[in-house]
């Protein structure tokens, strides 16, 4: 069994379980951080990673875009360039 299939796996048990995530890691024995990286790989692997499609308009009042990356950087700026934005967003894939 693959460390994936094991950590899925123990991931499958939990949420059939009452516990905590915390309780659940404490008995067994898993550091928690490690378990919610697990978690989340699981999910999201078929998943748009949280993105939505946006469809810029023309408006007299700017906009302001606020971009979150997976690593934590937070991007803010005020105006939209729908080709800057899509270059942001590739970024994370680099």
């Amino acid at each position: 069994m693959s460390k994936e299939q094991e950590m899925f796996a123990l991931i499958e048990e939990y949420e059939s379980s009452s516990l905590s995530g915390k309780k659940f890691c404490e008995i067994k024995g898993l550091v928690p951080s490690t378990f919610y990286y697990w978690k989340k790989k699981k999910y999201g692997q078929n998943s748009s990673a949280g993105f939505v499609t946006i469809t810029p308009t023309r408006s007299s009042v700017p906009m302001e875009v606020e971009l979150i990356f997976p690593n934590g950087v937070h991007l803010r700026m005020k105006g939209s360039d729908p080709e800057l934005i899509a270059k942001l967003l590739q970024l994370r894939h680099v």
